[in-house]
């Protein structure tokens, strides 16, 4: 499964990206095909489970660096078009750059072989590009319970308290604040910046309100 997104800006510039949801995920990469910010010790991130003996570089820093180096110039606040196509539809947004770059950083990272962001894969085999944080919160909590049923299914005891999902947003803050770190050092501009730390408050805010949302949407099911 491929996702397409093709950013236009005012003055012509293009920027298209096509990415594998099944993409390659080696271990040991060629370290001269890759900036020095891509290595898994460059920031690595506090919880990252990863060895790096076992590791060279990031598996989340791999999978954006093009487009971290596509975007180092570009304002986050500049408004662009942006064209998203999945196997099922297309969506197209006038927006400023940060929204869409959110959009393809979430998937990237969702998809990628991250430990830990690679949690939420279920989410990205179903992206939703610019989706609102109240559809967030509906996805993110549908996909936990649907997680939940197959643990059941297969014996395991499952969390229908949302406590795990409260423990991952934690996990979450933590690396999205150090790749945050990681693009600080390839950006001459404020759009990867900013997508990051947006994707941060995004993650502190479900950790910390998400019983506060569910029980604002409670009554569309009951």
């Amino acid at each position: 499964m491929f996702i397409e997104y093709t950013f236009t800006m005012d003055d012509g510039k293009v920027l298209h990206y096509r990415i594998d949801y099944e993409r390659p995920r080696e271990r040991i990469l060629d370290a001269r095909q890759y900036p020095s910010w891509t290595r898994l010790e460059f920031h690595q991130c506090p919880n990252c489970p990863l060895s790096r003996s076992e590791y060279s570089h990031c598996p989340v820093a791999v999978d954006t660096h093009e487009i971290v180096q596509g975007f180092s110039e570009i304002i986050s606040c500049k408004e662009v078009d942006i064209l998203v196509k999945t196997p099922e539809r297309e969506y197209f947004k006038r927006t400023d750059a940060q929204t869409g770059l959110r959009a393809i950083i979430g998937f990237i990272m969702a998809s990628s072989a991250c430990p830990i962001s690679s949690m939420m894969r279920g989410m990205a085999f179903y992206h939703l590009p610019f989706a609102s944080v109240d559809e967030t919160v509906y996805r993110v909590a549908s996909s936990y319970l649907l997680k939940q049923y197959y643990l059941q299914k297969k014996g395991l005891k499952p969390d229908f308290e949302f406590e795990g999902l409260k423990v991952y947003f934690k996990e979450m803050q933590t690396v999205n604040f150090h790749v945050l770190d990681r693009i600080r050092d390839a950006s001459e501009a404020d759009a990867n910046l900013n997508v990051l730390a947006t994707l941060f408050t995004i993650s502190s805010m479900i950790s910390l309100t998400l019983d506060r949302h569910l029980k604002e949407i409670e009554h569309l099911f009951v």
